[in-house]
């Protein structure tokens, strides 16, 4: 039988998060407990460098997101650990199984590590796998499940492996913090409150809010106390539980310090250089079943936005339509040709990594294929070291892809990879400059289009008369 479980990693005190992460990858590669290193595979990263390629992939994550999390709340990797039944498996089908599990669980979009120990009674593989995806746009979303569908994959590949499984796991306790999530959904509570607390400025009154709310997706129940469910969430959240400045009363107090009739009477101000918004298309929410106190926000929100829009194409210096219509066009080609300029160099990344993977494995497995070539009992000995010959016959296939050409020394793609790597760095630096004017420009052009009237209309809208422009 083999058990399975997933633990997140944070930076560790007094110390950076490449380092963090170079320690546990450390401990997991210990030649003590993989036979000297042998019990070591890895996808997208060298074993060796994983905690640098990793930390490579989270600045460019940062770079291309501007997102950053606290030291306290940061996932860097997560850790899962596949122990298996003394005497069930061989400690490299376990690292194979491993692999396996590692590449079904993240899909393929994480860098990982594993390593298959074998200084205990029980074989049990360590596997350390990127909280950033390969693309450095997103991170691992570890949701509540995530045990249970590492559970079922586990269960999955050992039945497909002949190995056994427990048929009726019996349940692990939950932690009282487990408890409270699962009772509670404080994972909503957070998102909630997060939710409210920007929303809550711009309001004016207590009304306005709850209009907000219902805008962002929330579904509000006023009875006795005021409460809260998103989409997606089983129960309403009570606004009480977020704490003592959430209660109703909390709530309208903080609107009315923020509204009062000074607040009405005076006039609006646009500010240049925000962030212009699309307008929000009323009739269509209205259909969707959105409430009067909605459609009151939102007019006022699409005459900010269209007051914004008005700035912006001022500030660019576009007075004519097909002008704006051009540069939309512009930016999009230009995006688009960066984007697939970052997908090159990301694809020849791969080819390195793999060829450079392919170079070390040839070496180390070398001694063990000559005698494989001179044994005269090559089925058992293929049994034996199975891993090992697989590994140098994948090695000299990818060399015969070469065509002749000569096979480089591993500093030499070391050396290709740091260039193509600096290259994608600049790329994404411009790729985020293009995408931020790309959405700049189409967003005030459909705002444009929405007010002029020039938006793609339904069948029978369109057999009406056409408005001027």
């Amino acid at each position: 039988m083999a058990i399975s479980s997933i633990l997140p990693r944070k930076t560790m005190r007094n110390r950076t998060r490449q380092q963090s992460m170079a320690a546990r990858h450390g401990y997991d590669q210990k030649p003590e407990k993989t036979s000297g290193g042998e019990l070591v595979s890895s996808f997208m990263c060298s074993p060796e460098t994983a905690a640098e390629e990793f930390e490579i992939s989270k600045k460019i994550y940062a770079r291309i997101t501007g997102r950053s999390q606290s030291k306290q709340h940061d996932i860097i990797m997560y850790r899962m650990i596949q122990s298996f039944k003394p005497g069930e498996i061989s400690p490299e089908e376990a690292n194979r199984i491993g692999y396996e599990l590692a590449m079904k669980f993240t899909k393929g979009q994480h860098q990982f590590v594993v390593s298959t120990h074998v200084d205990k009674a029980h074989i049990h593989t360590h596997i350390e796998f990127n909280s950033t995806n390969l693309n450095c746009d997103g991170k691992f979303q570890n949701v509540k499940n995530s045990a249970f569908l590492l559970r079922k994959l586990n269960d999955e590949l050992c039945r497909a492996h002949g190995l056994s499984v427990i048929e009726n796991p019996k349940p692990r306790a939950k932690t009282q913090k487990e408890t409270a999530a699962a009772r509670y959904g404080s994972s909503f509570k957070e998102r909630l409150r997060q939710t409210i607390d920007r929303v809550l400025p711009g309001c004016r009154s207590y009304a306005e809010f709850l209009a907000r709310m219902r805008g962002e997706g929330y579904e509000i129940k006023e009875g006795k106390l005021l409460s809260f469910r998103a989409p997606g969430q089983e129960r309403f959240t009570r606004s009480s539980r977020l704490g003592d400045a959430y209660t109703r009363d909390a709530l309208r107090a903080r609107c009315t310090n923020r509204g009062g009739r000074s607040a009405r009477t005076k006039p609006p101000v646009f500010h240049s250089g925000r962030k212009v918004n699309l307008l929000i298309d009323i009739q269509a929410k209205m259909a969707a079943g959105k409430g009067a106190g909605y459609e009151r926000w939102a007019k006022v929100f699409n005459l900010k936005e269209a007051a914004k829009t008005l700035n912006f194409l001022t500030e660019n210096g576009l007075t004519d339509y097909d002008e704006l219509a051009a540069r939309a066009e512009q930016a999009g080609s230009r995006f688009d040709e960066v984007s697939r300029r970052i997908k090159q160099l990301e694809a020849r990344m791969t080819e390195i990594a793999q060829l450079k993977t392919h170079i070390i494995n040839y070496s180390k497995t070398r001694a063990v294929y000559a005698a494989y070539k001179k044994s005269r009992h090559k089925k058992e000995f293929f049994a034996e070291h199975r891993d090992e010959i697989a590994k140098h016959e994948a090695a000299k296939k990818a060399f015969d892809a070469l065509n002749g050409q000569p096979i480089p020394k591993a500093a030499q793609l070391s050396k290709q990879y740091a260039a193509l790597l600096a290259e994608k760095q600049a790329q994404y630096d411009e790729y985020r400059a293009l995408r931020r004017k790309m959405v700049e420009y189409q967003t005030a052009k459909q705002n444009v289009d929405r007010i002029l009237g020039l938006e793609p209309r339904e069948p029978e809208q369109q057999r009406e008369a056409k408005p001027e422009r």
